[in-house]
């Protein structure tokens, strides 16, 4: 196909972030006040709140996260919101929860008004971890699991939009069914989803992939995807080793690693740098994702759906050299043809939601 399935679906993506966005006319004076700590969680925040929310975002986009401290705003904005909801993971929450008296949700906090645990969020291994079978080792970490993005795996942002929903009818119990009628709307959206990547993947056969990736952040894109990871290349501000350098090298040159999978978090380390040399030395497709500015895109199927146009973007060129595809510009079209029939019935959905 000319110009790519990828970037039809990157397209597509776009058209799909303008089309869900309400008119004004359409919006009801929201009944709850939410913060949530970075915009992917103001993302899910707006799935089960819909047009009874206000969302405000307390991190600044661009400011990478883990290196960020209190922005001054953010505790009056935190004092004036009825809910914070938080990722779990970065220090300057901790920060905030000790001086607001605001009701907040987050990840393995018994003080918390809801845990995401609780609705069955998990944190999956930290990627590049030793195993005896020698996968590449990744920096020491203080974390039981992979802290980082863990937002981005379909389960953990069901559990997220799960526990808004409870927190939202404890806030405000009269718009229970509303809240539920959202949360069951959004489920139906990641089935959808669900659906779309396995179309997807029996063109590009990503999920027999593996991949390195620059942060932890991306494992979960990878995850998501069913794409294999095997090493890291920087863990906050460790980098990896030159000795497990060299392995992931020589991974790349016998094929054990046929991919680099990068984020918008990942641009801004210096393992952005490293991938791109590696991309370039070895000729290995180097895909960038959304992990945490989601820059514009509305919600978090609109990023999910970003991501797998990215992928499929990068990819086509392996796909088209590799043969042995049966008929694959016409999987493609159906692959296609069918993100459009889901993110028109997302549209259908959350033009009902706000009328």
């Amino acid at each position: 196909m000319k110009r790519g399935i990828g970037i039809v679906l990157l397209l597509l993506c776009t058209i799909y972030c303008g089309a869900v966005v309400p008119s004004a006319s359409a919006q009801l004076t929201p009944s709850v006040k939410v913060a949530a700590s970075i915009e992917p969680l103001a993302g899910l925040v707006g799935e089960v709140g819909g047009t009874q929310v206000q969302v405000s975002v307390l991190l600044p986009e661009g400011i990478e996260p883990h290196a960020a401290t209190l922005p001054p705003q953010a505790v009056a904005d935190a004092e004036a919101a009825d809910l914070l909801v938080l990722s779990g993971h970065f220090p300057w929450e901790q920060d905030l929860v000790s001086q607001v008296t605001t009701p907040y949700i987050t990840l393995d906090d018994v003080s918390a008004l809801e845990d995401y645990e609780d609705y069955g969020a998990r944190l999956s291994e930290m990627p590049g971890t030793n195993e005896e079978d020698g996968t590449f080792i990744a920096a020491q970490h203080d974390h039981e699991g992979n802290p980082h993005g863990w937002w981005l795996l379909p389960t953990n942002a069901l559990a997220i939009a799960n526990a808004t929903r409870a927190a939202l009818t404890h806030i405000n119990s009269t718009l229970s069914s509303y809240w539920e009628a959202n949360f069951e709307r959004f489920v139906l959206a990641l089935d959808s989803l669900a659906h779309l990547v396995a179309e997807t993947d029996i063109t590009f056969g990503f999920s027999s992939m593996h991949t390195i990736v620059v942060t932890p952040a991306e494992a979960y894109v990878a995850e998501a995807f069913g794409i294999e990871v095997e090493a890291v290349l920087q863990v906050e501000q460790v980098l990896v080793s030159g000795a497990e350098l060299l392995e992931i090298q020589d991974a790349i040159r016998n094929g054990t690693i046929n991919l680099i999978l990068g984020s918008d978090v990942a641009r801004l380390q210096a393992g952005g740098e490293y991938a791109v040399q590696l991309s370039d030395d070895y000729s290995v497709p180097l895909v960038w994702c959304r992990a945490v500015f989601f820059e514009g895109l509305a919600d978090y199927i609109a990023v999910m759906t970003y991501n797998l146009g990215s992928l499929t973007s990068g990819l086509e060129g392996r796909v088209a050299a590799g043969g042995g595809l049966v008929n694959p510009a016409l999987i493609g079209l159906a692959g296609v043809l069918g993100l459009v029939a889901v993110l028109e019935a997302v549209v259908l959905v959350r033009r009902a939601q706000n009328d």
